[in-house]
């Protein structure tokens, strides 16, 4: 027998033998990534050394949009802050439109150009790319002025195209330093003439992905009684260490080209033959209109802008030091969120990253008195841990109180987790409240509560995702039938037909 068909007829025994398998259980059980590592990206043109920029050069920073940003912050509370500035080329760069394409071709008939926009002091950039008139083929890979020979990521034009965000421009990936450096990659057979690109905008960070995020109103510097994650993994145990692997840095740009963060979690689903990289968050992250029903349109738009980062933690227990992080790129499908809860489900558009978790989840209530734990990146500072237990539980949301750490802007989406026999699951999401170092530490005080989405008010929106309904097919034999999904594995791509299911609030935002 063939190994594909080995391994179709194993499932199909287990099915048979083992039908509560495929009961729905409303639990799912964590997973590590079986992504492979992704090869590093290089220059096309890396062999041109005459190759000229087209360049682009905005003005410096007037100090009061700086010192504006820093007052939007603190009047926003504990909603998500905004870490980038949009500005606009007509009116702020001394180029009103991205030069001529200079193109330096080889003797296959390929071509290469590059783009050089900067905006001066910035700690990072995103730029918002008019796509429109690329042709599909064409290739794009993005690096910043602080590391020029680092490749953040390639897309093609045809990619490109699809993830409009909310001014209708793709928005690159964030590179580190005041400029971003974009090659332009042209096969053979497209013309010079039909290679369009237009930069009406760009997002001035004031943060970047190596430095803690340390600028502006503390960014990235959470407050002294926040832990990092590695100084409870020997206290918390190995499901600890996988699940905090979960947890993502979230960056995205809204209207104007304003780039925001928040902290999400990757989550497993109860089809055990494909990793599909969903990811809970916060409905309060990509709108500030809470008071009303999502619009899926806008929430997209959104959505196709989120860069996640992976790993961004300490080396050690208050080092200072950060581990090697990685970013993806390529936005998120949106699939759910509600108003009434702030629970949000995507779908990102890239495989999960190699070593990244994917959380288990339990769609039952919480109760009260109930040990948690929170994992999130508090001001966009490298990942931590705060723990506690719930106090009360609402009609949507659940409160709870800390008794080590606290959350803080950008925390905003992160996971509550409880801790049960199979690992540490994910019970919500973190909507608002009024938590900080000053008052952890005690239950009692409301000052330390915050409120997290209920996943078990949320879960029946997400069921059809997380925990697809198996069907009759080719009889009575139990089956899911295959949706598309990242495959990660020659073995899940052998199984991917045969998809087997196991298993009020007052307060300020974060």
């Amino acid at each position: 027998m063939s190994p594909p068909a080995c391994l179709l007829s194993c499932v199909i025994a287990l099915s048979l033998a083992c039908p509560a398998a495929f009961a729905a259980t409303g639990l799912a059980h964590g997973e590590v990534s079986q992504s492979r590592p992704a090869a590093p990206l290089a220059w096309r043109g890396a062999a041109y050394r005459n190759l000229r920029s087209s360049e682009m050069t905005y003005d410096t920073m007037p100090a009061e949009r700086l010192l504006q940003l820093q007052t939007r912050n603190v009047a926003r509370g504990m909603k998500a802050p905004q870490i980038g500035i949009g500005r606009r080329a007509g009116i702020e760069s001394r180029e009103a439109r991205l030069p001529r394409l200079q193109w330096m071709g080889d003797s296959r008939g390929n071509a290469v150009a590059r783009v050089r926009i900067a905006s001066p002091d910035a700690m990072g950039l995103r730029v918002g790319l008019d796509v429109s008139r690329l042709p599909d083929g064409v290739e794009l890979r993005f690096a910043g002025s602080a590391r020029p020979n680092e490749i953040v990521a390639m897309v093609r034009a045809a990619d490109a195209k699809r993830l409009p965000g909310p001014d209708g421009l793709y928005w690159t990936p964030g590179t580190d330093g005041e400029a971003q450096l974009i090659e332009l990659f042209r096969p053979a057979g497209v013309k010079a003439g039909s290679v369009m690109l237009e930069a009406p905008m760009l997002s001035h960070l004031v943060a970047d992905s190596r430095n803690s995020f340390k600028l502006i109103d503390k960014i990235g510097e959470s407050g002294s009684c926040n832990v990092d994650v590695v100084c409870r993994i020997n206290e918390l145990g190995p499901t600890f260490a996988s699940v905090k692997n979960a947890v993502a840095h979230m960056r995205y740009v809204r209207t104007g080209g304003g780039t925001f963060i928040c902290t999400g979690t990757l989550l497993n689903d109860t089809a055990p033959t494909t990793q599909i990289p969903y990811f809970h968050t916060a409905n309060h992250c990509f709108t500030d209109n809470g008071s009303v029903a999502p619009v899926a349109s806008q929430m997209q738009s959104v959505a196709n802008t989120l860069n996640t980062f992976w790993n961004y933690e300490t080396t050690g227990c208050g080092n200072l030091i950060q581990t090697t992080t990685t970013q993806l790129t390529g936005g998120a499908t949106y699939l759910y969120s509600s108003h009434l809860t702030d629970g949000m489900l995507l779908r990102l558009n890239s495989p999960a990253p190699s070593g990244a978790y994917f959380a288990g989840w339990n769609a039952k209530p919480l109760a009260a008195s109930d040990a948690i734990t929170g994992i999130h990146h508090p001001r966009g500072d490298s990942k931590k841990v705060s723990t506690g237990q719930t106090r009360s539980i609402g009609t949507n949301v659940t409160r709870v109180g800390w008794l080590s750490g606290t959350t803080e802007g950008g925390s905003s989406g992160s996971g509550l987790f409880s801790i049960g026999p199979g690992g540490y699951v994910l019970r919500g999401g973190l909507w608002r409240g009024d938590a900080s170092c000053s008052n952890t530490g005690s239950l009692a005080n409301s000052a330390n509560w915050d409120e997290y989405s209920r996943f078990d008010v949320d879960f029946p929106n997400l069921k059809s995702w997380l925990e697809p309904e198996p069907e009759a097919v080719n009889g009575s034999r139990p089956l899911l039938r295959p949706r598309p999904a990242n495959k990660t594995s020659s073995t899940v791509s052998q199984l991917q037909s045969l998809r087997p299911a196991s298993g009020d609030g007052h307060a300020q935002r974060r």
